[in-house]
């Protein structure tokens, strides 16, 4: 399995990652807490955000689960938002963004040849020129290992196909489908059946009644679309050989490999993306008046000094929104199978902070 890092479309992520403060190079938790309080002051309002509650513990998950070196054998940088057109690189982002990646490599030796991957969203009209750009950019860009394109938007789909033929797509975590609601995961999976279906049956009947609709749940919640031979069938028409899952920690047979049909995963860690649309009420913390509107104007990103916080009634995940889109924390890694892990089509997108 390869290890990629994730760093939204925030530069100053970029600049922080050479400088080794993301790397936990001998560090301790607690100087990486010290390190992040004093330099993010933007992203602290009332509390602090959960976002370094899970930061720090999924720093000791990684190292757990792959090593203590875990930080020093980055396979690729991950650069974009696939969830808002208004955060895709403009293309003087994305010339930084590979200037910082070219200063990664150089200042940070790899052990392996890095790939610079960018992340695009679901676009529209107004924002595909500029997206258009960097793209156009990029296919041209002379650089040792080929670049590649999440895509969530079938137009940009298309543009690779048919213009911009030099970048490799990969099929995002917005455009592949998972069901990823917290009920399921946070209640269980609990059945009444009723009616004719337990008409004259024993009590003992209609518990194998409801053990098998809970098996019958449970599977169809362990299961994305690349399990479909339909699905991996379209992908292979568009030569695209990876898709995007994001971990759920309670989906035990979601990652069997045997159901992806050859096909490379990207897993998103640790944060879990379970909504997203047009509207946009992180603005609203700025801007009262602006609350849950349709981004259609000039986008202050918001999102990128602040998030919004949900109380759920459990103790284990957190969730919270961040721009256009809500996203929920899973931690634990143990039930990530060795199969999975020793797979080289594999990869775990480690993503410090909701790539915004």
């Amino acid at each position: 399995m390869q290890f990629f890092i994730h760093l939204g479309t925030n530069i100053e992520y970029f600049e922080l990652l050479n400088k080794g403060a993301l790397l936990s190079q001998g560090k301790g938790d607690k100087d990486i807490a010290w390190f992040f309080t004093e330099n993010f002051p933007g992203e602290l309002a009332d509390t602090i955000s959960p976002q370094y509650e899970i930061n720090f513990k999924t720093l000791k998950e990684l190292r757990k689960k792959f090593g203590k070196d875990v930080m020093n054998k980055i396979d690729g940088i991950y650069y974009g938002s696939d969830n808002c057109e208004y955060l895709a690189p403009y293309l003087k982002d994305i010339k930084q963004a590979i200037d910082e990646f070219k200063k990664f490599n150089k200042n940070y030796p790899p052990h392996t040849l890095r790939k610079f991957v960018m992340v695009t969203p679901y676009v529209g009209d107004k924002m595909m020129w500029y997206l258009e750009e960097s793209l156009a950019y990029l296919n041209e860009l002379s650089i040792k290992n080929p670049i590649e394109i999440v895509v969530n938007d079938f137009w940009v789909l298309r543009l690779l196909t048919n213009k911009y033929t030099n970048l490799k797509p990969i099929f995002g975590r917005v455009i592949h489908k998972l069901l990823k609601t917290p009920l399921i995961d946070t209640y269980g999976y609990e059945v009444h059946p009723s009616g004719d279906s337990i008409r004259n049956k024993s009590e003992s009947e209609i518990e194998d009644l409801r053990a098998n609709i809970v098996k019958w749940q449970m599977k169809f919640y362990s299961s994305s679309e690349v399990s479909l031979e339909v699905y991996r069938n379209f992908l292979k028409k568009y030569n695209i050989d990876r898709v995007t899952l994001d971990f759920m920690e309670k989906r035990w047979n979601l990652y069997d490999n045997s159901r992806f049909g050859g096909v490379g995963v990207d897993l998103y860690y640790p944060w879990a993306l379970i909504f997203t649309g047009r509207l946009c009420d992180t603005s609203a913390i700025e801007n009262p008046s602006r609350g849950y509107y349709t981004v259609d104007d000039i986008c202050p990103r918001t999102c990128n000094r602040y998030d919004v916080s949900y109380k759920v009634k459990t103790n284990w995940y957190k969730m919270i929104q961040r721009g256009n889109a809500g996203y929920r924390s899973e931690v634990n890694l143990d039930n990530l199978s060795e199969d999975f892990i020793e797979n080289d089509d594999n990869r775990i997108i480690y993503a410090p902070f909701v790539t915004v």
